[in-house]
């Protein structure tokens, strides 16, 4: 099923480049600032950067709860400085970052995630601690798909909303990027997993 989806950019630049290797879907781009008026009931999914301004979401705060109402999805990467959403809370890092609390736990399998494990993504070039560092905590009946640390404290998690719509958070890096790490064989077919869940699983109105 093809999906459509919609990147707010807020960055020199076009998206992540991995982003435009995802095939069989509209991947629609536009300044976060010039969304707010743009009808986003049209798409499956809107993708929020890690470098999105916070600030600016606050203001946009009735217009993400009404899209997501409607049975979006969004997809939220980074650090929450500014909780957007009420289901959001500041971000957390961890106390302590030696290579043995930044294991990434697999706690739930999810199709997006079927073609990596969790010891794949811990170790990103070799090197620890690029997939999370901390927390965006989830709210409560959220399903944690990965964990870090000996704590498990939350780092991706899928929150299905009582109102409607769904929330996707990655509580690091931008997640394209850190997937694409250890080279397109292994992020592509990730990257494509997800955004071709996104579609086939979408509560948008046709």
């Amino acid at each position: 099923m093809s999906g459509r989806f919609l990147y707010l950019q807020n960055s020199y630049g076009g998206p992540p480049p991995a982003l435009l290797r995802v095939a069989d879907h509209t991947l629609d781009i536009y300044q976060q600032y010039d969304t707010d008026r743009l009808d986003w009931s049209v798409y499956d999914a809107v993708i929020i950067s890690m470098s999105a301004d916070q600030v600016h979401l606050v203001e946009i705060t009735a217009k993400l709860q009404a899209y997501l109402n409607g049975g979006g999805t969004l997809v939220i990467n980074g650090h929450v400085a500014r909780p957007f959403l009420p289901e959001l809370q500041r971000y957390e890092p961890m106390e302590k970052r030696g290579k043995a609390e930044l294991v990434i736990h697999r706690e739930t399998e999810h199709p997006m995630f079927a073609s990596v494990t969790a010891e794949q993504l811990t170790l990103r070039k070799g090197v620890a601690g690029f997939y999370g560092r901390g927390t965006n905590p989830a709210p409560a009946g959220a399903t944690v798909i990965h964990s870090v640390g000996p704590d498990h404290v939350a780092v991706d998690w899928l929150y299905e909303r009582p109102e409607g719509g769904r929330i996707f958070v990655h509580s690091g890096v931008e997640l394209w990027a850190v997937l694409m790490l250890e080279g397109p064989e292994q992020g592509i077919p990730v990257i494509q997993a997800i955004f071709d869940w996104l579609a086939q699983t979408s509560q948008v109105a046709a």
